[in-house]
């Protein structure tokens, strides 16, 4: 199962989401959150596709008049106030952040297919976590190249996800794997989801 989500046009391929390197010093290190707003901003307004100079021009003000107007950020932005970022530029809908001690593997599983069924991405926090949550990444604007590692301190955007749980996400401007299960045993000290409030939340198994 998979959404169609936000494509930024560059030269003759594409970004999958944005990325902060992109947007300064400010936003270099701690801009994950900042980019997964305005990439679900502009989902949500039914954007799937936009060039690369209309798309720096809303993340620059975004940053600059939104998520780091008054302070460097230099832990990221936590999730309270990512959701009053959104909420305050989406109609028709609410996202809440839900903590990772709200889910079991199971349900944090079914949670996410529901929410992408329903049509909505959902944002992922992931917190502190000694041994971090491995990934592979692919980046179509770098002609296909691959990288893969582990991560903590960082969001990312599910965007899809298999039968068997693999799970597609956008970061650093490529298109993200990694599995649920290991999503869940990574969550880590703050982890846990941005996603649209009329998403039920399944009971824990």
């Amino acid at each position: 199962m998979e959404i169609n989500y936000l494509k930024i046009k560059r030269a003759e391929s594409y970004m999958y989401g944005g990325d902060q390197a992109l947007f300064g010093k400010r936003s270099l290190r701690s801009g994950c959150g900042m980019i997964a707003a305005c990439d679900m901003i502009l989902y949500m307004a039914g954007k799937r596709s936009i060039g690369f100079t209309e798309y720096a021009d809303i993340v620059s003000r975004f940053r600059d008049n939104e998520a780091y107007r008054r302070t460097s950020n230099p832990l990221g932005i936590f999730p309270g106030r990512l959701v009053k970022l959104i909420n305050r530029h989406i109609t028709g809908a609410e996202v809440r952040f839900l903590s990772r001690r709200r889910f079991s593997r199971e349900s944090l599983e079914k949670f996410i297919r529901e929410s992408l069924r329903s049509g909505f991405p959902v944002i992922v926090r992931i917190g502190f976590d000694r041994k971090k949550l491995p990934y592979k990444i692919t980046y179509p604007v770098r002609k296909g190249e691959i990288r893969s590692g582990k991560t903590h301190w960082h969001y990312i955007t599910v965007t899809g996800i298999s039968e068997s749980g693999a799970l597609t996400f956008s970061s650093w401007g490529g298109i993200g794997n990694a599995d649920c299960g290991e999503l869940y045993g990574h969550f880590g000290i703050t982890g846990g989801v941005i996603a649209d409030s009329s998403v039920k939340l399944p009971e824990k198994n």
